[in-house]
């Protein structure tokens, strides 16, 4: 057990009109702090609701309240923090019992629930004065002669749940006596101070050993499945609660289950939950928080079972989710963890964060377990008597965790789950209990095995996200060639348009010609089924020209794109074998040793033309080659994916099908040939007698000149890289532009389409590897959330599964890797059998024989629509310092901000050893991209440890030549950039105040203007303790929450001097009129009045 220290300090009396005053426990200034920070939040707010069916004699209930709260020191006690280092708790001789009463028999039942709801919420949040006790309020209403409803709501700083039961026994066993009779004065209890006092007197060193081994390497609170970015702590919006109750043959076997190997239900229930943060998380290693219930190792094990006071603490649980760990052996080391606890189990929270030596915004654990064995209602119940007409229903505090799990061990085990409504939907809560009883389930019937045997998913949760959500099969023109579908369409309009390109003009009837006649030159040079030809050639009729002269000699054509270094065109020509080299004049110096045959498209025209215009016969079927793309490896080493013709017609159908492409249509052919959206850009329009259009590449590069281009050639369909599309989405679009659709896709895309945008904008994803489109789905407007749109739904037979690394699937909500199926798949890497085997894998999923997967290395979840959040590479992750870092994250709350415009972050090693965070900005511009007012931005929304060391603004982001991001390409930031600024001394007298009193109460040297409160080591308790000295020393009411908004000195001077002006911006406009005036003055005149001279 924990020992005391031998000496004890005593705590100093309270205010005039006190009868005792002592510091609280540091489980209450927990509670304090996140109720203050939040005044009408619901924080730490409880309620119990009785339903007495009974006679109620209202002024002998009174009555028994009041002498309870004479026994109850605690509850004659407010708290006092005003100007104080430490928050004290003050007991009052006398505290008024707020009890009202309210007749509402003249309602309808519905009414009379609907209003009581309503008055449950406004109740809770109404909040309480702290300094007014006690801090609990009492309402009784009459629904029937012999039905009653008594609202207790208080305050967690009085109370745990043991406490609750206990002090409702003593009330209406008071309540009983009086209605009889006998209202003798109860003695005095025994005060919640003796246990506030044995706690500061608490030896720490055996408990600062133990914890840190606990939490030895700690990196980050476990991640819970939000479904909004928005920030923990933020209590703007109430909490909801979503329960189930498993069935009692389940429970029974749950608990013979426990009794057979040494458990409980909360072993059992900490262990579900385990599983569950793993599964939602992919994390290996999983923290949460428990509750203790410490009353009775309190005092020493000494007569703590009757004091009312909230003797629960929230700890630290870490637990390994191993998927080889044994079931049973796992189990037991949980076990054994909570009782080594026990010895711990006093020790506060915000000291166990102090010595794993957490930054300010990086809390131990955002989920909360708290067990009981019995429901107050059932606790109570079986005392008899009167408690038989009586039913109690608890509502659960909400905490400053975004979920707290409450389990009761009745007969039939009911879970509950309160939640933060504005990071959390119901549907997420109500699935994540649907898991907890898989879990449950799960461990009876794999109790030999391991964990990896033990699914979460529902029957119906995995028949839905592997079938129903992959129901994508549609025909399509499987044993067609993709140049067949071409031909038709000449065949059928030969006169019809069919590229565009400055002021020239080619038809779908030209455009046969040229090709057949190139095909048969090819030919010539035995060119056929399975031979690679290269083609480097720039964006031009001559481009369409060679890839569909390649397809029609039966051939695949292998990309190279003339913006490649001349090194990599070399390897990919090496490696691809190919015979034949198409080009134009000047594409190819230095390359023709690569190939036996160089053919300049331009320049060997002549020479062309005089092949046959009919069609050559073509021994290439669907199985075939249609294409190679070369895409960069892991190693830098590029790596040719193979694409078949079947893959290539799902494509042209499915694009053709959904976006209803008709010869009507104008699209545009942007991508260089080396980026796989070539493909898209180019097959499907060909094969609906659609017309192609070129935009010459200084239209192209420019975003304003790109959308004048696009309005002018009146184009209906065009597809940009994602960072070009989120340029173009700002820009102003004339009234009469034709576009119809906005095609996106190589990145992730975090702008919405804009209200006021005249198209559609779909946002589309797929790896080269699955034929250029895997899913895609029509963006929503900007909404309120600022979430980045989702990537849609698998496409016409291809298939999607979000898969554990076991290849599990994981629930609905979880993050887990992308993994591609069906028509859409690429026969593999060329010439690479062995990288073909282990990233194409047999899919465990399908009944086909010879089914494949591919492994994409990209992260995502399932949303609860079936559509499909994307979350960046696996390998996107990062650590910095030990802590985990999403890229991604802080790329989509950046973006949120108005300033930003495009932004990208990336971790930095300048220096071995120096790895930090830099993000790159390009600025709106009418804003100002400012580096610290991003990242105070940042901090309002993300863990300090998550916001970058650096920020750039750059006026562009630097592309790739397929229009990525290229990261390789971003310019070291300079010391100008870096958050760590150079100290600056206080400039003023409000900023010297300051500077000293941060000096006192941080406990440090010296404070510069720019230096961060938390950055220095400030906390919750040092929050409230600094806010405390302010208020006295500027005389300013601050809010609590006001150093989280402005954390260094310099933000906080302003903050205060506006908070001294008063009401001086209710006047706002008066001022603007004056200053107007002013303006109006000559300068002998202004500076008289600066004099004072004028009046």
């Amino acid at each position: 057990m924990a020992q005391l220290t031998p000496d004890s300090s005593h705590a100093p009396r309270g205010t005039a009109g006190t009868e005792d005053s002592y510091v609280i426990s540091p489980m209450q200034q927990g509670m304090l702090f996140h109720s203050l920070l939040a005044p009408h939040s619901e924080m730490y707010v409880r309620q119990v609701i009785l339903s007495l069916h009974e006679g109620v004699d209202a002024a002998a209930l009174r009555r028994a309240w009041e002498a309870a709260v004479r026994r109850h020191a605690i509850l004659r006690s407010g708290l006092r923090w005003e100007g104080l280092d430490e928050p004290m708790q003050e007991v009052h001789a006398h505290a008024p019992v707020p009890f009202e009463e309210a007749d509402w028999r003249g309602l309808s039942g519905a009414e009379r629930d609907a209003r009581l709801e309503s008055f449950l919420q406004a109740e809770r949040q109404r909040g309480f004065d702290f300094s007014r006790p006690p801090l609990m309020r009492l309402h009784l209403f009459r629904f029937a002669e012999e039905d009653y409803r008594l609202v207790w709501t208080f305050h967690h700083v009085l109370s745990d749940a043991s406490s609750d039961v206990l002090l409702l026994k003593e009330v209406f066993s008071r309540y009983e006596a009086s209605r009889r009779g006998e209202d003798a004065e109860p003695a005095s209890a025994t005060p919640f101070s003796e246990h506030a006092e044995w706690l500061r007197r608490l030896d720490a060193d055996g408990a600062r050993a133990y914890w840190r081994g606990l939490l030895e390497g700690f990196a980050g609170p476990t991640p819970l499945p939000a479904a909004s970015s928005r920030a923990a702590g933020e209590s703007s919006r109430p909490s909801g609660e979503q329960s189930v109750r498993l069935p009692e043959e389940l429970t029974s076997a749950l608990k013979s289950f426990a009794q057979r190997h040494g458990l409980t239900l909360n072993t059992l229930m900490q262990a579900a939950w385990a599983l569950l943060l793993g599964a939602y998380s992919r994390e290996r290693e999983v923290v949460f928080g428990a509750a203790r219930a410490c009353r009775r190792s309190a005092l020493g094990g000494r007569g703590a079972e009757e004091i009312v006071g909230p003797f629960v603490n929230i700890l630290p649980v870490r637990v390994p989710v191993s998927d080889d760990a044994p079931l049973a052996a796992w189990l037991k080391g949980l076990r054994d963890q909570w009782l080594a606890m026990r010895d711990y189990e006093h020790t506060p929270l915000v000291k166990i964060q102090e010595w794993v030596g957490l930054p300010h915004g990086v809390p131990l654990f955002d989920s909360v377990l708290t067990f009981d064995r019995r429901q107050m209602n059932t606790l109570l119940r079986a005392l008899g008597e009167g408690w038989l007409r009586r039913e109690v229903r608890t509502i659960q505090a909400r905490t400053n965790y975004g979920l707290t799990l409450a389990g009761y061990g009745e007969d039939s085990f009911l879970l509950s789950i309160r939640y933060d409504t504005g990071r959390f939907d119901g549907a997420t809560v109500r699935r994540m209990l649907g898991h907890l009883r898989e879990a449950f389930e799960g461990f009876l019937r794999h109790e030999g095995g391991r964990l990896s045997d033990i699914s979460l998913l529902p029957e119906a949760e995995l028949h839905q996200v592997l079938y129903e959500w992959n129901g994508t099969r549609i025909d399509y023109p499987a044993d067609a060639c993709a140049h067949a579908l071409f031909e038709a369409q000449a065949a059928r309009a030969p006169e019809a348009t069919a590229l565009v390109f400055g002021d020239s003009r080619v038809t779908y009837g030209e455009l046969e010609a040229r090709a057949n006649r190139l095909a048969h030159r090819l030919r010539r040079l035995d060119v056929g089924a399975e031979t690679r030809v290269g083609l480097l050639l720039g964006r031009s009729p001559e481009l369409v020209v060679g890839v569909l002269g390649v397809l029609k000699a039966g051939g695949a054509y292998v990309a190279l794109d003339p913006a490649y270094p001349k090194e990599r065109l070399s390897f990919i020509l090496r490696d691809a074998r190919a015979g034949v080299l198409l080009t134009q004049a000047g594409l190819a110096e230095g390359l023709e040793g690569h190939a036996e045959h160089v053919i300049r498209l331009d320049e060997d025209w002549q020479s062309i033309a005089a092949e046959s215009a009919r069609r050559p016969h073509a021994e290439a079927s669907t199985r075939n080659a249609a294409y190679v793309i070369y895409t960069s490896g892991s190693t830098g080493t590029p790596k040719g994916v193979v694409v078949e013709h079947r893959s290539l017609c799902n494509l042209i159908s499915w694009h053709n099908r959904a976006f209803a492409v008709g010869p009507e249509d104008r699209a545009t052919q942007l991508a260089g040939l080396g980026f796989d959206a070539s493909v898209w850009e180019m097959w499907p329009y060909l094969a609906a007698g659609a017309s192609l259009y070129l935009p010459d590449e200084e239209t192209r590069l420019s975003p304003t000149r790109l959308v004048e281009w696009l309005a002018s050639e009146g184009v209906t369909i065009c597809f940009l890289p994602t960072p070009l599309a989120e340029e173009v989405l700002s820009s102003e679009w004339p009234r009469l532009a034709a576009l119809r659709i906005m095609l996106t896709g190589g990145d992730r895309l975090q702008r919405a389409r804009p209200a006021a945008a005249p198209f559609r904008l779909v946002n589309n994803y797929g790896p080269t590897e699955a034929t250029v489109v895997t899913t895609s789905c029509v963006v929503a407007d900007a909404g309120a959330d600022g979430a980045a749109p989702p990537i849609g739904r698998p496409i016409s037979n291809a298939q999607v599964y979000i898969l554990s690394r076991r290849l599990r699937p994981v629930p609905v909500g979880a993050p887990g890797e992308l993994y591609v199926g069906g028509e859409v798949l690429a026969r593999g890497y060329l010439s690479r059998p062995g990288l073909t085997a282990e990233s194409f894998i047999p899919n465990p999923f399908a009944d086909a024989p010879g089914a494949r997967l591919y492994r994409t290395g990209d992260l995502g979840r399932f949303l609860p629509d079936g559509a499909i959040e994307f979350l960046g590479r696996v390998d996107h992750q990062v650590k910095i310092r030990g802590f985990r870092i999403e890229l991604g994250e802080i790329e989509a709350t950046l973006k949120q901000h108005p300033a930003v415009k495009q932004c990208v972050a990336v971790a930095r090693e300048d220096a071995p050893g120096n790895r930090y965070i830099a993000a790159y900005v390009v600025a709106d511009e009418q804003a100002d991209a400012d580096g610290a007012a991003l990242r105070d931005f940042l901090r309002r929304h993300l863990p300090e440890h998550a916001v970058p060391a650096a920020f750039v603004t750059l006026d562009r982001l630097p592309l790739t030549a397929n229009g990525k991001i290229d990261r390789e390409r971003l310019p070291a930031p300079d010391e100008s950039q870096s958050r760590r600024a150079a100290f600056v001394a206080p400039r003023s007298p409000v900023e010297e105040s300051l500077a000293e009193v941060w000096k006192d109460v941080l406990g440090v040297e010296r404070v510069g203007v720019h230096d961060n409160f938390f950055e220095l080591r400030g906390n919750s308790l040092l929050v409230v303790r600094l806010i405390s000295r302010l208020r006295q020393m500027f005389e300013v009411d601050l809010p609590l929450n006001l150093l989280f908004e402005a954390p260094t000195v310099a933000q906080l001077a302003v903050r205060i001097a506006e908070a001294q002006l008063g009401g001086v911006e209710a006047d706002a406009d008066e001022a603007a009129r004056l200053l107007e005036e002013l303006e109006r003055l000559p300068d002998e005149a202004v500076r008289a009045m600066l004099d004072g001279d004028v009046s």
